[in-house]
């Protein structure tokens, strides 16, 4: 802790150089995530096809209205537009590359360095998908039914959703020392977080027993949970949310610690 503690200006300073580098191009950053907007806008068309608005108090499993559905499915675009997908094409650019071998010499932990580099991305991304998601739920639903309160544990929700995105990504990108390519884990691991992760379909109204076995994922915790403090907070989701996430951190950053170990052993072993 006192080594992190000490090394913190060094990672400070790599997340404003990259937020300073990305903030060059603002208008072409804010173009390249506003798709938010579309992907909602495409979740909104297949729910309205789907079921009558009418219905959705009805539905068993959540009490949602319509108008909380449109905002729990705007919440989950924002948590799944505000990541850096790349960051784990990057971490297997280097593997692969052996630019790894040369970050590993510079005073600072490469995989910290790399966290500082995403969450330079993230907060601006977030930046961006944020107010793009709550005026289109807006205008949708034609109510503004979320709070201070929902607003404030949802962006504390979106913290650990981003540190336990990281760590899979993390996991994917380090594969690259053990297989030739990890490239397909990124739609993969999107589509796990989308699908499982309750953002296109509440987990709610998941039948049982596929509730249940989603629930012992890391996925609802990443945008399920998150979306639903958004527009339905209370103090035990967000405990069962904290706890929920603290495990998950634990788990993925001790396979992440492992896996870094044996990709630093074997960098040694092959003269690297």
């Amino acid at each position: 802790m006192i080594t992190l503690y000490r090394t913190l200006p060094k990672y400070l300073a790599i997340f404003r150089t990259e937020l300073r580098q990305m903030t060059t191009y603002a208008w072409d950053f804010v173009l390249g995530n506003i798709t938010v907007v579309l992907f909602f806008y495409v979740m909104l068309q297949v729910w309205q096809a789907t079921i009558q608005p009418e219905s959705v108090v009805s539905m068993k499993g959540e009490n949602f209205t319509w108008e909380q559905l449109l905002w729990f499915l705007a919440a989950g675009q924002i948590l799944y537009f505000s990541v850096q997908t790349e960051a784990q094409l990057e971490i297997e650019h280097d593997v692969i590359s052996g630019n790894i071998v040369i970050t590993l010499a510079r005073p600072y932990d490469y995989l910290l360095a790399r966290f500082a580099s995403v969450m330079a991305h993230t907060v601006l991304s977030f930046g961006v998908a944020f107010p793009a998601g709550i005026i289109v739920a807006w205008i949708a639903s034609g109510s503004f039914a979320i709070s201070i309160w929902g607003i404030s544990a949802f962006m504390a929700a979106f913290i650990f959703r981003s540190l336990l995105f990281f760590l899979l990504q993390a996991i994917a990108g380090l594969a690259a020392f053990w297989v030739e390519k990890s490239t397909a884990f990124v739609w993969i691991v999107g589509l796990l977080i989308l699908v499982f992760g309750g953002g296109a379909v509440p987990i709610g109204f998941w039948p049982e027993p596929y509730r249940t076995l989603i629930e012992l994922t890391p996925f609802p915790t990443m945008m399920y949970y998150p979306a639903k403090l958004l527009v339905a907070p209370s103090a035990e989701l967000f405990v069962a949310m904290l706890w929920r996430s603290a495990i998950w951190i634990l788990l993925l950053g001790g396979v992440v610690g492992l896996m870094y170990r044996q990709a630093l052993r074997r960098l040694d072993l092959n003269g690297g």
